[in-house]
């Protein structure tokens, strides 16, 4: 749960009501998208009281922010428990990442239109872009002690394009440019190609055979 709700829950049944509300959250946000959610619309859909919602929440933009973070964390969690620190748990993260979009197509959608509509300071822009790529540059820092990466790879510069190589093959799809069956292979294909960029010549050779399997 985000940091600044105002409460929190604790017991079984409140956390089992809470996840109720973060999934009615992304389900609205995928039928409406992000505009036409409301906090009334989403309290009817979770059944729960409208003062429910802002007992725990201050405004739309913090369920809403809370609902992403709680999928994100679900992903991250997930990589971290099938993979090592480094290039295997960047991997594994993308898969999920991609595996996730391709399940939820709708939600996907809204957010990443929410996303390309806001401004550099927008909070939803620090959760689905800022906040990804320290996490990002930690894991190129394993890598990088493992053997992985090269030492004069600019592992900033990487971890910057790998988050924006996933956004551009999400706003492709949108487009119309790739079809919703391709964007697993295309979304983890950006990743491969851009680690390759610093990658040691035997990181590249099990990047070039996971590319070739794509």
């Amino acid at each position: 749960m985000s940091k600044s709700a105002k409460k929190k829950y604790e017991s079984p049944r409140q956390l089992e009501r809470q996840a109720n509300i973060l999934k009615a959250t992304r389900e609205m946000l995928a039928d409406v998208g992000y505009h036409a959610t409301t906090m009334r619309g989403l309290a009817e859909r979770a059944g729960v009281v409208p003062g429910t919602l802002y007992n725990l929440y201050k405004s739309k933009d913090e369920l809403v922010l809370t609902a992403v973070e709680d999928l994100l964390i679900e992903i991250g969690q997930r990589a971290i428990g099938e993979s090592k620190e480094g290039l295997s748990r960047i991997l594994r993260m993308t898969e999920i990442t991609a595996a996730t979009i391709v399940q939820n197509p709708e939600y996907a959608e809204a957010m990443a239109r929410a996303l390309f509509g806001s401004e550099k300071d927008d909070p939803l822009t620090d959760v689905l872009y800022a906040r990804s790529l320290p996490a990002t540059r930690q894991s190129l820092g394993y890598a990088l002690e493992q053997g992985d990466m090269r030492p004069d790879a600019d592992l900033d510069a990487l971890a910057t394009h790998m988050v924006a190589q996933g956004w551009g093959v999400v706003m492709a799809w949108i487009m119309g440019l790739i079809p919703l069956a391709d964007v697993q292979r295309e979304y983890c294909r950006s990743f491969i190609m851009t680690l390759m960029a610093g990658a040691t010549e035997p990181a590249r050779a099990r990047l070039q055979e996971t590319l070739n399997a794509l």
